[in-house]
C-alpha cells in the first residue's frame, strides 16, 4: 500500500541554522551531535538545514544538505542515533554492512560506532536521538540495535515511524509536547515504549544475554572513579586496561549500555551532585565541577540540568 506523504512542517518552526557555507553546517549540526566529516558531491543548491527539538530524553530533528554529501563519523557520541529519509534516499556503511536507507527503511547506531552515509541531493534526514538512559539494561534492544537495520513495513516499529511522522508534522501537538511537561513526558514515553515492543517483536534469535561482566571493563570502571578530576582520554583509558579501543567500547556497549566516555560523564555528574548536596552554599559550585573533572562550567550546567532535571545551582544544599 502506497504511504500518504509526509512533511515535518512541525519540526521547521524549530529550526536551528540555515546555511550555503560547509564549516558553518558542520560546525552548527556538531553542536547537537557529534564531531564529522563533509564531502560535497553532484549537483544540488547546497544549502543545508537542520531543524531539532527535545523532548526529555529523546531528540527529533530533520537534517538537509540541498547537495549530494558524504558524510563519515568516526564515533556517535554518547547516544543511540536513529535515522531514516524524509525524502530523497542515503546509503549507509555501518561496520561493512551498506544498508539502503529511505522511508520504509532506517538504519540504528549505537554509542562510539562509526558509520559512514551517502546522501542523494534531494535528501532529508529524519533523526531520533536517544539517550542511553531511557533503555538502559535491555538486552533485546541491544540485539535490535547490532542489526543495524530498521525495517518500518509493520508492528511497533511501523506504529514508532507513523507517530514520528505524526509528532513532526503536527505543530499542535508538538508545541503541547514542549510547553506541557505531562503531554510531553507521555509522547517520550510512548516513543521509547514502542521501540522497546519492537526490539522484541518478533524475539531476535541472535540477542545475547550479558551475564559476567568482562574484567577490562571492571578496570575501566574503577580507573574513571581513581580519576574524575583528571584529564582522561578514551585512547588513555584503552591502553591502561591493556584492550584496543573498539573492544573496550563494544564491552561497555554491551555491559553497561553506553560508551566509556559517556559512562565517565555520568560518574563525574553523579559525583558532583553528591558533593553539591553535601556541601554548605559557601562553597562555589563551579569549584565543584572542576574538582569533578568538568573545565567547561556551562557544558557542565547544560549536562546536569539534561541528566537531572534542575541546574547545579538548584539542587538543595547542606545547611
Amino acid at each position: 500500500m502506497p504511504r500518504s506523504e509526509f512533511r515535518p512542517h512541525a519540526l521547521r518552526q524549530h529550526r536551528l541554522f540555515e546555511s550555503t557555507d560547509l564549516d558553518e553546517t558542520r560546525e552548527r549540526i556538531s553542536r547537537v551531535m557529534q564531531p564529522h566529516s563533509l564531502v560535497p558531491f553532484g549537483e544540488g543548491s547546497g544549502r543545508s538545514h537542520m531543524d531539532f527539538v527535545k523532548l526529555g530524553r529523546l531528540g527529533i530533528g530533520t537534517i538537509g544538505f540541498g547537495s549530494g554529501m558524504r558524510v563519515d563519523v568516526e564515533a556517535v557520541d554518547g547516544y543511540y542515533l536513529l535515522m531514516f529519509c524524509v525524502s530523497g534516499a542515503a546509503e549507509i556503511d555501518a561496520r561493512g554492512q551498506v544498508i539502503k536507507v529511505d522511508d520504509r527503511q532506517g538504519v540504528i547506531r549505537a554509542p562510539g560506532e562509526s558509520f559512514s552515509a551517502l546522501l542523494s541531493a534531494d535528501c532529508e534526514q529524519l533523526i531520533l536521538r536517544i539517550d542511553p538512559a531511557s533503555i538502559a539494561h535491555n538486552a533485546s534492544f541491544q540485539a535490535l540495535v547490532s542489526g543495524a537495520r530498521i525495517q518500518f513495513g509493520n508492528g511497533s516499529l511501523r506504529a514508532l515511524q507513523d507517530q514520528l511522522k505524526l509528532i513532526a508534522s503536527s505543530p499542535e501537538l508538538l508545541t503541547s509536547a514542549c510547553s506541557d511537561t505531562r503531554v510531553g513526558a507521555n509522547v517520550e514515553s510512548l516513543l521509547l515504549n514502542l521501540l522497546t515492543v519492537a526490539s522484541v517483536e518478533p524475539a531476535l534469535p541472535h540477542a545475547r544475554h550479558a551475564t559476567i561482566t568482562p574484567s577490562f571493563v571492571r578496570r575501566a570502571e574503577d580507573l574513571m572513579m581513581a580519576s574524575l578530576a583528571a584529564p582522561l582520554s578514551l585512547t588513555d583509558l584503552a591502553d591502561t586496561v591493556g584492550v584496543p579501543v573498539r573492544t573496550l567500547c563494544g564491552g561497555f556497549l554491551r555491559f553497561r549500555q553506553t560508551s566509556p566516555m559517556q559512562y565517565l560523564r555520568q560518574m563525574r555528574l553523579e559525583r558532583a551532585r553528591d558533593v553539591i548536596r553535601s556541601t554548605p552554599a559557601g562553597r562555589l559550585i563551579s569549584a565543584i565541577a572542576l574538582d569533578c573533572g568538568f573545565t567547561h562550567f556551562g557544558r557542565f550546567s547544560q549536562a546536569y540540568k539534561e541528566r537531572f532535571g534542575e541546574l547545579p545551582s538548584q539542587t538543595p544544599r547542606a545547611r
